[in-house]
């Protein structure tokens, strides 16, 4: 039996991206949003950016809806 509970999927290209992300060669500072398609049961590539401060990405998130670093 397995001990790991899948609740969703990661949409393949978003962990293309991911694993491009993590590896950058950019030293300038960007993030990755993504969310939950409920339908779907996925998580989802919701917006990126690039060259932005840490404030900056603050201002971007929505006040109302939870984020998890």
């Amino acid at each position: 039996m397995s001990d790991s509970l899948v609740v969703c999927e990661v949409d393949p290209e978003l962990k293309e991206k991911l694993k491009k992300f993590r590896f950058r060669k950019e030293t300038n500072n960007a993030a990755i949003l993504m969310k939950i398609d409920k339908d779907k049961q996925l998580v989802i590539l919701e917006e990126e950016y690039e060259d932005i401060s840490p404030e900056e990405l603050k201002n971007e998130l929505p006040e109302r809806q939870p984020r998890y670093p």
